[in-house]
């Protein structure tokens, strides 16, 4: 699903690319721009993927997530391009 996100004052690449669990390289990519060009106002187009977006809990691993919603491991970690899930984090789970 693509989203249109207007950076805001001082606002930094890696705050906008947490905030949407998204790969700087990809928004770099998709907006063919550099980390240089971030500037406040500035339009970026945001792939965000499909599928349920999900907030990691406390003793929450990928394990009892993959349980959780029928999937295996692997799955969510190449869906959302991770090796490992930290507390409070936003991942999507495949439909």
């Amino acid at each position: 699903m693509l989203f249109i996100h207007k950076v805001k004052k001082q606002e930094k690449m890696r705050d906008i690319c947490m905030k949407y669990q998204v790969l700087s390289e990809d928004l770099l990519m998709l907006n063919n721009i550099t980390e240089e060009n971030i500037k406040e106002g500035l339009l970026l187009v945001i792939d965000i993927p499909e599928g349920k977006r999900y907030v990691v809990k406390p003793f929450d691993n990928l394990s009892k997530i993959a349980q959780r919603f029928n999937k295996t491991e692997s799955e969510i970690m190449e869906f959302n391009k991770i090796t490992q899930v930290f507390l409070g984090q936003i991942i999507y789970i495949p439909n």
